[in-house]
């Protein structure tokens, strides 16, 4: 978005010429492209996403260079002022409510597309142990560990034991998994909005809050049955708490930072790298002020890495699914899985989920501060345990990150940091967000 006009211009021609290319000859790039995907449902789905690449390619295209005439225009007849000026707190909830709706129909239609991904079996996991409460006898215990030591997402077991206990007021396991990601996404809303005041109090709020419910990773999940849009809402979580532990070190925010840690892991083992972050971090303070300090680093990692991660070493031990979590990570790097841990999904996800906002990204100037530093931490962490792992470069796994990846964008939109830039904000922030919503009601990602 800030970079120079004519690069936005080059930037807009190569997408349009890769997407006339497509076009004409489309038998190259789905032979590029080629997944053998054993089911026809996933198949169908890759399929129709390659014969809609072009229209995504060329839409992008019309909004970069709709982005660099706003450049252009802006810096022949600029507009003082800020781009975005706070709205009403009336007006600002109608705009969330507004997109969240969308999104949740835009996810619902997704949803309805697949009829429902039994692959992951939370919801009915749910229902065992939901069974088990009602029951609580040695034969029904039997039939459940059965099923858990069979089910290879067992070492994930948050959510299903919060929909165990939903059922006991609504029957209805797969409705209550869409409550609890409609209700994920609003409070990461929440979140960010909470961090955003800690993190960079002179920014507009409003336009990061119109990305993350514009972004394909937030639609596609608002109302799916699966944990990706709880796992986003438990990554900001962690580090609101662990923000407010930084800021005043009690001992009542540090028990809240460890449990929030605790449940996070709990949630999903992909959230395994937030355990490293404050470690981490004060690795790099300490580094940065040449000071040795190895009291400060094991309390920070006993109390922040060590102590969180018992209570799902504990679990898995008492229930002897240890076999299981080593099935499930094993599971990342072979079968079918190991089909989509491809460079080509990572770049094609990475450049339309993440990459629109690189340039805001770049106009951070606070990287040397903890809070941003964390942020970039598990952005980095995270995508590089996919790739210890073989995992797969899912659209939907990007909503671990994505909020992060808005926050370290967040100094670009402080209100003395925009004068003269509104065309171009604003062309950005429609442009974007159309694109968005547009891949997503496509079914791109």
């Amino acid at each position: 978005m800030n970079a120079h006009p004519r690069l936005a211009f080059a930037f807009a021609g190569v997408l349009a010429a890769l997407g006339l290319a497509w076009t004409i000859s489309p038998a190259w790039f789905a032979a590029w492209l080629k997944v053998p995907y054993s089911e026809p449902a996933i198949s169908r789905c890759y399929l129709q996403l390659q014969a809609d690449l072009p229209l995504a390619l060329f839409f992008a295209a019309t909004v970069l260079a709709a982005t660099g005439a706003a450049t252009l225009l802006g810096r022949r007849r600029p507009v003082p002022g800020p781009a975005f000026r706070p709205l009403p707190p009336a007006y600002e909830a109608l705009l969330y409510g507004a997109l969240l709706l969308l999104g949740a129909w835009l996810s619902w239609r997704h949803y309805a597309y697949w009829s429902y991904p039994i692959w992951d079996l939370y919801w009915k996991f749910g229902e065992q142990l939901h069974h088990l409460m009602r029951h609580p006898d040695p034969q029904v215990l039997a039939v459940v560990r059965g099923f858990a030591r069979q089910y290879p997402h067992s070492a994930s077991p948050l959510t299903p034991f919060a929909i165990a206990l939903g059922m006991f007021v609504f029957p209805h396991s797969l409705v209550l998994m869409q409550i609890f990601s409609a209700a994920a996404t609003a409070a990461s809303l929440v979140l960010l909005r909470a961090l955003a005041r800690r993190l960079a109090p002179a920014a507009t709020f409003w336009p990061v809050g119109v990305l993350f419910l514009t972004n394909v990773a937030t639609t596609r999940n608002a109302f799916f049955i699966q944990l990706d849009a709880i796992n986003g809402f438990f990554a900001l979580l962690l580090f609101h708490q662990w923000l407010r532990w930084r800021e005043r070190p009690t001992r009542g925010r540090l028990a809240a930072l460890c449990t929030v840690l605790a449940l996070g892991v709990l949630q999903k083992t992909t959230l395994f790298p937030l355990l490293a972050i404050p470690t981490l971090v004060a690795v790099v303070e300490l580094a940065r002020a040449r000071r040795l300090d190895f009291a400060r680093l094991f309390v920070t990692g006993f109390w922040t890495a060590l102590v969180p991660a018992l209570p799902f070493l504990v679990y898995l031990g008492a229930f002897g699914f240890r076999g299981n979590f080593v099935t499930q990570v094993t599971l990342m790097g072979t079968g079918w899985n190991e089909i989509d841990f491809s460079w080509q999904r990572f770049v094609f996800a990475s450049g339309f989920l993440l990459c629109p906002y690189l340039g805001l990204v770049s106009r951070n100037r606070s990287w040397r501060e903890p809070a941003y530093q964390g942020l970039a931490l598990f952005v980095v962490l995270f995508f590089a345990s996919l790739v210890a792992v073989r995992g797969p470069f899912w659209g939907r796994y990007y909503s671990h990150v994505l909020g992060c990846w808005l926050l370290l964008a967040l100094p670009a939109w402080a209100r003395d940091d925009s004068a003269g830039q509104r065309r171009a904000q604003w062309t950005f922030l429609i442009g974007v967000g159309a694109l968005q919503i547009v891949m997503m009601y496509w079914q791109i990602i």
